[in-house]
């Protein structure tokens, strides 16, 4: 037992090093790593630029557009209801990644005036295009206007319903 205590006392000062450099290497590892994000999966969507978004409203054909980023925790939620539903269907899914776009142009501010519909969200009310940050949000095109908006996600289902009121794709279940 002297023996141990001796030879922790001649060492002591490489132990405390030691054990320094051991919690210096652990919280270097922690700061430094950063968590792998998944992106959202839009290999099923027509991905579009900010002028091809502003072109889908050049037909009168309906077409349903989602923005989001393609970080968005609730957009890869929502994603597997939008695959379902476009399969269903027929339709070509357009995606608008909004950190793609950049908002001081002539074009943003083109695409957010035609966002144009009355839009309540936490006991606001305006424009559908101020509520830009929240993700996801789901927009069907018709005669050259938004006609529906929605943010956040929404069930096949009710997916279903609404492309079958606007006359997104086919419905050949009917």
């Amino acid at each position: 037992m002297e023996k141990i205590k001796k030879h922790l006392k001649n060492n002591f000062a490489i132990y405390i090093v030691l054990v320094t450099c051991i919690v210096i290497l652990g919280v270097a590892i922690s700061v430094n790593s950063k968590p792998k994000v998944e992106k959202v999966d839009t290999s099923m969507f027509e991905i579009v630029t900010l002028d091809e978004a502003l072109e889908l409203f050049e037909t009168d054909e309906p077409k349903l557009l989602v923005m989001s980023v393609d970080t968005c925790s609730a957009t890869k939620g929502y994603i597997p209801y939008l695959q379902i539903a476009e399969a269903k269907r027929r339709y070509v899914t357009y995606y608008l990644d909004l950190n793609s776009i950049d908002t001081s142009s002539e074009a943003f501010k083109d695409f957010q005036a035609k966002l144009d519909m009355e839009y309540t969200l936490f006991g606001r009310v305006d424009k559908f295009s101020t509520f830009m940050e929240n993700t996801p949000q789901t927009v069907i095109i018709k005669n050259k206007k938004m006609v529906y908006g929605h943010i956040g996600s929404m069930s096949t289902d009710t997916l279903l319903t609404l492309t079958d009121l606007y006359g997104v794709g086919t419905n050949e279940e009917n």
